[in-house]
């Protein structure tokens, strides 16, 4: 399955937006863009993106899909003396790829100055430091814009604390392979999976009305859904998420997210069970498709599935993840062939979810 071009500028676009947890308005700029010609538009306070599709009637059930446009990233916290930056994280990442990470830091004019992740080098560690069993904490680490002092940090490259930085990774394309590598795929792949789905579906009546929400902070918790939610009011949902594969780590038996086998719905993860007629219902549905699909049980993660099905009177909700490896790190890869097959899954979702197929999960 292969992508047609303009999805796949779009995931290009939206993988190369900076936007970290509560800083994603250069996300939202680009997803305003590509989503003009699918309907009217709104932005909260908290930058969370509303579209809804023009051919909705205001008189069918709602679909609300969520996709979080947020991305896990840094915050400064400090100017050391020495001009390198002391930095919280904004969501969890994994630590140990961070040392030698390049970063974009955004300074006080708005610009993105290059850095590096830096701890202190292997040459002057003690023994003990070199042989920490879970590696370096966030306290040891620092970013290094090549300043010399606070002074120069603060007058020169313009850093103040508050600012977010982000992986300075570039999207490429491996069209022989069908892979994309890029950062955050947790979840611009999910954002663009589903705008592409809405903009095969523009001119076309679909059972029920619908509602993209690209959503802000999820990578902090399920926390901003609650308040699209209240805007929205769905009577059903849609979550769409950049999942981390597997594939590269588990036994086989235990594999449930592999690039290019296809979106993964799951069944449960620490923060919801998705709801469970709804989902079999879905996974029937791909099988009588003939999409490929994967199913998951997880003993970790979370999503916006959770405050969707326990907000106001409660919407079921699935998710629909698009498998990306190494999620929660600097750089991530993805397969062309889930991603379409992403796409084709939602779009046969939103053709078949309808008043009775609500009333029946």
């Amino acid at each position: 399955m292969q992508v047609n071009s303009d999805a796949l500028k779009l995931l290009q676009e939206l993988s190369d937006a900076p936007g970290a947890s509560g800083f994603e308005e250069e996300v939202v700029q680009v997803a305003r863009r590509w989503c003009e010609s699918i309907g009217p538009m709104q932005e909260d306070f908290l930058r969370n993106l509303y579209v809804r599709r023009k051919e909705n009637t205001g008189h069918k059930p709602v679909i609300l899909i969520d996709a979080h446009s947020d991305e896990c990233g840094l915050i400064i916290q400090a100017i050391k003396p020495n001009g390198t930056l002391r930095f919280l994280q904004l969501g969890s990442w994994n630590k140990n790829s961070l040392v030698g990470s390049k970063v974009l830091v955004r300074n006080a004019l708005g610009e993105y100055i290059p850095g590096i992740i830096a701890a202190k080098p292997v040459h002057f560690m003690t023994a003990a430091e070199k042989n920490a069993a879970n590696g370096l904490d966030i306290s040891a680490m620092v970013i290094d814009i090549g300043a010399t002092s606070y002074e120069e940090a603060v007058n020169d490259f313009h850093v103040r604390i508050g600012e977010p930085a982000v992986p300075a990774t570039k999207f490429q394309y491996d069209e022989k392979h069908g892979l994309f590598f890029g950062k955050g795929f947790d979840c611009r792949i999910g954002c663009a999976t589903a705008i592409e789905a809405l903009r095969r579906l523009e001119g076309r009546e679909l059972p029920c009305d619908v509602t993209l929400v690209l959503s802000t902070q999820e990578e902090l918790g399920p926390r901003n859904s609650k308040v699209t939610v209240h805007h929205v009011n769905p009577d059903i949902a849609i979550v769409m998420e950049g999942c981390p594969a597997d594939d590269t780590f588990a036994e086989g038996y235990m594999i449930q997210t592999a690039l290019k086998k296809g979106p993964m719905f799951r069944h449960m993860d620490v923060s919801a069970i998705c709801a469970p007629r709804y989902q079999r219902w879905a996974l029937d549905l791909a099988a009588k498709k003939g999409i490929p699909v994967q199913e998951a049980v997880r003993e970790g993660g979370g999503n916006n599935a959770a405050s969707i099905q326990t907000a106001l009177v409660g919407a079921p909700a699935i998710v629909e993840g698009i498998p990306v490896r190494y999620a929660h790190a600097t750089d991530c890869i993805s397969a062309e062939c889930d991603y379409e097959a992403g796409v084709q899954m939602l779009i046969a979702l939103l053709e078949n979810i309808t008043e009775d197929v609500i009333r029946a999960i």
